[in-house]
């Protein structure tokens, strides 16, 4: 590839990167093009070299929060059991809320309210985003030998998604450990404690 292919991917996706990090920590209309562009060290004009407009860079945003999400997942339940597993990254879900670095973060509960009043290309990165995170809980849970993983994973997928919008919402630290500490409960009381047996 030539150097000025690589050099214009790479501030792509420095873009990207910044972009991520920022809309989660500030939200979407709190973040302007202009404020990204000079986090990264370059100019506002720059920025339509590299996106069509602002949404498209939110949905590109949004697809590498969820990237960098499930890599942390992937790695966390390495050489877990399925119960474990789950156990697991329910706990890190959950933990977005007390995190102070913008890149642990979802954008469903941290963008919610701004992603459903985005236009459909923002809305479908974040749809796929939930889809993603419904399959990921729906093999653990046929591993885990429920009756039906999807209506499960979906459960515990808007348990988490609530309990992290409510908590970051909570006026006090104690009532926001309430709000998680119950949510984390609730999905142990959802999920079928046995194995499935080999």
């Amino acid at each position: 590839m030539k150097k000025s292919k690589i050099e214009t991917l790479d501030t792509r996706r420095r873009i990207v990167r910044t972009a991520t990090r920022m809309f989660l920590a500030n939200g979407l209309a709190e973040t302007g093009i202009a404020s990204i562009m000079s986090a990264v060290g370059l100019t506002q004009g720059g920025f339509y070299r590299h996106f069509k407009s602002k949404e498209h860079l939110i949905a590109e945003a949004n697809i590498a929060a969820n990237d960098r999400m499930f890599d942390y997942f992937s790695a966390a339940v390495d050489g877990k059991n399925p119960s474990e597993a789950l156990d697991l990254v329910v706990a890190l879900y959950l933990d977005q809320v007390g995190s102070t670095g913008a890149e642990d973060m979802c954008p469903l509960p941290n963008l919610g309210s701004e992603l459903r009043r985005s236009d459909k290309l923002v809305r479908d990165a974040a749809m796929t985003g939930y889809q993603r995170l419904v399959e990921f809980f729906a093999a653990l849970a046929i591993e885990l030998g429920a009756a039906e993983p999807s209506k499960l994973a979906e459960a515990i997928v808007a348990t988490m998604v609530g309990a992290v919008m409510l908590a970051k919402l909570a006026v006090t630290p104690e009532a926001a450990r309430v709000i998680l500490g119950n949510a984390r409960r609730t999905v142990q009381l959802m999920v079928p404690t046995r194995l499935k047996e080999e």
